[in-house]
């Protein structure tokens, strides 16, 4: 079988660097082109890094080809400042990223959501987070893969003083019935279901929560 190439955002998320070493390890990809602000520090002959301005993702000239879109774009409303900048990065970016690469004949994008994201929501994470699985989902691709995980564990670069009181608490909820969709779901797991469900030769939209990512 051809090797495709792959082009990932957020690789240096805690979802994005799992998934970015498993992309070059695998033998489906030839070659994994990263969208980045700043360099990734990783040496890999398959391993092509782009910086670029997310903010010019629609204009820019030479976007590059691929198969397979990785989007694990994200951020926090601390980090961001303000609803606007979360907006940008949890929206915008991806949106603009999806659209553009379809453009560059792009057949399948998989999106790194969230559990309760729901475009109606009160809360404005979730309703983002619901907007963009929306959008993106009318988008033409061959096929479109959402992953919407619980709470994250594992280590980040940045530190994020509600996430880890969140895991912290989690630990002591026994978490059955309705409630194991919400049990804590590791970075490199998910990145781990996303490899396996590239392999997958479907058709359509699909969402993938905790629970099922964890039984892949």
């Amino acid at each position: 079988m051809e090797s495709k190439t792959a082009i990932i955002a957020g690789a240096s998320g805690l979802i994005g660097k799992s998934l970015t070493q498993m992309l070059l390890n695998s033998k489906d990809y030839g070659q994994v082109i990263a969208l980045v602000r700043k360099p990734l520090g990783i040496q890999h002959d398959q391993l092509q890094e782009l910086t670029i301005d997310f903010d010019e993702l629609s204009t820019m000239e030479n976007f590059p080809k691929a198969d397979d879109i990785f989007c694990a774009l994200g951020t926090t409303m601390k980090k961001a400042g303000s609803k606007e900048a979360f907006y940008k990065v949890d929206f915008t970016y991806p949106y603009e990223l999806a659209q553009r690469a379809l453009k560059e004949g792009a057949s399948r994008f998989f999106l790194v959501s969230a559990l309760g994201s729901n475009i109606d929501s009160r809360y404005f994470y979730n309703r983002v987070k619901g907007e963009i699985e929306h959008q993106v989902s009318f988008l033409s691709y061959r096929t479109i893969y959402i992953f919407k995980p619980s709470l994250l564990r594992g280590g980040r670069n940045e530190s994020r003083p509600g996430e880890k009181l969140a895991q912290l608490i989690t630990r002591i909820i026994p978490f059955i019935g309705p409630w194991k969709k919400y049990r804590p779901i590791s970075g490199e797991k998910v990145a781990d279901a996303m490899m396996k469900v590239a392999k997958q030769e479907d058709k359509g939209c699909y969402f993938y929560q905790s629970e099922i990512m964890r039984k892949m």
